[in-house]
């Protein structure tokens, strides 16, 4: 196996007659061995996951994962109302959950993971029905539209009082 083998079949190389040993190429391909060194990959991952907070302020929820560039910090997120500071949060779980989806991707059977991503997901879900009853719905299949269309009753962006 070489470079251009591996090129030439995943840039998708049409000639049926051509094709390495594509047992040793899968096994050669395993994504596992593409994660860094130091990743933990034990059921113990929860020690190696950060905050919600932090994890979208970094845009990384796994400790051993985040480069800082230079010296620079990630700034602090501030909210100026309840409103804000909801949305905030909504926000922060929501990333919190595509991180772990994607690494539940690679690592299906870390049921510790998915309990994690499982509270994190019923989080979301109650601040964002306690947002909804206060604030109007968020998205279009809002469950507080069931009885009355309140899309367009809510306060458009501009129009937020600080």
């Amino acid at each position: 196996m070489n470079f251009n083998d591996y090129y030439n079949y995943l840039n998708g190389y049409n000639d049926m007659n051509y094709m390495p040993n594509s047992n040793q190429m899968i096994e050669d391909l395993n994504y596992q061995s593409l994660m860094p060194n130091n990743m933990n990959t034990s059921n113990n991952q929860n020690n190696n996951i950060i905050s919600t907070e932090e994890g979208f302020k970094r845009g990384n929820m796994f400790k051993n994962l985040y480069d800082e560039y230079k010296n620079l910090k990630p700034r602090k997120l501030t909210a100026n109302s309840e409103r804000e500071d909801m949305l905030m949060q909504i926000m922060e779980y929501n990333f919190a959950m595509i991180d772990l989806q994607l690494y539940l991707d690679m690592y299906p059977n870390d049921k510790d993971a998915l309990k994690l991503f499982n509270t994190y997901l019923n989080n979301k879900k109650e601040l964002t029905n306690m947002f909804e009853e206060k604030y109007g719905p968020l998205t279009i299949d809002s469950e507080v539209q069931r009885n009355n269309w309140l899309w367009d009753n809510s306060p458009w962006p501009w129009e937020v009082q600080k």
